[in-house]
């Protein structure tokens, strides 16, 4: 007994006057806070989920241009020049080709292929030998997982 007689007397006030004393953060700085975590939470997803809704993230930059010297629309045979910036370069089984609307197949459209590089790439020439290729037919090249098309009017 001779021990707890020292914090019975006093200690026990102490520790009370102690809990006290302690303060929080008020109600209102407490509130701009959690307002302020939400804002900043909410913000972060918006811009993690921003992009997920659109086909393709990356933008196609492609140019089409007519080779008059490997081409003879009038037999249904079109050279287009590429140049391109995004991709560098591709894999000739992601891209597809559309003449006036119609899919060509695979078959009908070849790859001159000036760097080596077994790819679509800046400066290479593709072929279409397809029945679609008429004067003033619209030719329009997309890459899977770019969004957007080259396009180019047939003379």
């Amino acid at each position: 007994m001779y021990f707890l007689a020292p914090v019975w007397a006093g200690g026990l006030n102490k520790m009370k006057k102690i809990m006290k004393k302690e303060e929080g953060v008020s109600p209102v700085i407490a509130t701009i806070l959690m307002v302020a975590i939400t804002v900043v939470l909410a913000a972060t997803v918006y811009i993690m989920v921003a992009g997920m809704g659109t086909g393709g993230t990356n933008k196609l930059v492609m140019n089409l241009s007519v080779n008059p010297q490997q081409s003879d629309i009038d037999n249904h045979k079109v050279a287009l020049n590429v140049a391109m910036s995004n991709p560098s370069s591709v894999d000739m089984s992601k891209v597809t080709v559309t003449v006036g609307g119609k899919k060509i197949a695979s078959g009908n459209v070849s790859l001159m292929d000036l760097d080596g590089d077994g790819k679509l790439s800046d400066g290479d020439m593709l072929v279409i030998n397809d029945p679609a290729v008429t004067h003033g037919a619209l030719v329009a090249i997309s890459i899977s997982g770019y969004s957007g098309n080259a396009q180019k009017t047939l003379p």
